[in-house]
């Protein structure tokens, strides 16, 4: 019976020092997030940028119009969804693609470029090929991509006549191919992979 007393009195105890720092943790979290350095978040948000999707040119006025906002959180997830709002708004129009030198080309190549619904036999050669022209880097952002995750769309849809040939074949990251496909619809900025990773950035602030 001493040990359950005890142990209500510690935890009485643990309660009234937990419920000051609960009724003032606004005025106490405040010194925090107002002066908190932006400075470190902003220049790892256009490093970030400038490496990963070069093709964009984002603009950043959006860092001037939340100055006034006193939660450094709240500034930066402002500050996010803007940046990926002209990421997913950016101005793309699918247009021929480079070719690649005759050498590398095979036989049955310019036969199995023609015009069909269905996808050539040499398909998975033909998109490597395209990602190697490309550098391994989407067409619409410059994000740098493996081959496995790799999407194609064509410069010409295939329906409407275009072919199989490399003049044709786009190659794109999984959130510009997500992008293009939705063009005519509303796209969800928080299905991307980018928001994603600049939200991370958010997090650990």
């Amino acid at each position: 019976m001493i040990l359950d007393i005890e142990f209500v009195i510690y935890a009485s105890l643990i309660i009234a020092c937990l419920i000051p720092l609960y009724i003032y943790r606004k005025k106490i979290l405040k010194f925090r997030n107002s002066n908190g350095n932006i400075n470190l978040f902003l220049k790892d948000l256009r490093n970030y940028l400038s490496t990963h999707h070069p093709k964009i040119k984002f603009n950043f006025s959006i860092i001037d119009k939340t100055e006034d906002e006193k939660d450094r959180r709240v500034r930066e997830t402002l500050i996010v969804e803007d940046i990926i709002t002209q990421f997913v708004d950016y101005d793309y129009k699918k247009t021929t693609q480079a070719s690649v030198s005759k050498e590398k080309l095979w036989v049955g190549y310019d036969e199995k470029s023609k015009s069909d619904l269905k996808l050539p036999s040499d398909w998975k050669q033909r998109k490597e090929m395209a990602w190697l022209r490309d550098n391994g880097r989407c067409d619409r952002c410059g994000n740098k991509i493996l081959l496995k995750n790799a999407y194609s769309q064509f410069a010409k849809e295939i329906e409407n006549g275009g072919g199989y040939n490399f003049e044709n074949i786009i190659i794109l990251c999984g959130d510009c191919n997500l992008i293009l496909k939705k063009k005519e619809s509303k796209i969800d900025i928080s299905s991307t992979e980018i928001y994603d990773k600049l939200m991370v950035a958010v997090d650990d602030n």
